[in-house]
């Protein structure tokens, strides 16, 4: 699989914690190196509108693709994780990126 920055990802990654998520989440790949990934997490923003008011949610303004809804990044989710901890991850949108401007302004916003 390889997966690069600006990819939409659906699978179960750590939470900063340490828990392991009871269900498949989407992510989005902000850094790739030779031997792990940074991701944070992206949440749809219906019902969940109220949250779009605290700093640490940024709401994508192109978020399509690789995600199909309206969605918000949760800028203080970034998490690394290990190469070799990948295999359950798929890679969204027949692995279409983010928008190029759009990716840099979250990695900029997370900095």
């Amino acid at each position: 699989m390889n997966i690069s920055a600006g990819h939409g990802i659906l699978g179960k990654i750590r939470f900063r914690d340490g828990e392991m998520p009871a269900y498949d989440r989407t992510y989005l790949v902000v850094a790739v190196d030779s031997d792990y990934l940074e991701v944070v997490n992206v949440s749809s923003i219906k019902g969940k509108e109220r949250k779009l008011l605290f700093p640490s949610n940024e709401p994508l303004k192109k978020y399509k693709p690789p995600f199909m809804v309206p969605s918000f990044v949760k800028l203080d989710s970034l998490v690394r994780v290990q190469l070799s901890d990948c295999a359950n991850l798929q890679i969204l949108h027949r692995g279409q990126k983010l928008d190029a401007g759009e990716l840099r302004r979250i990695i900029a916003k997370i900095s």
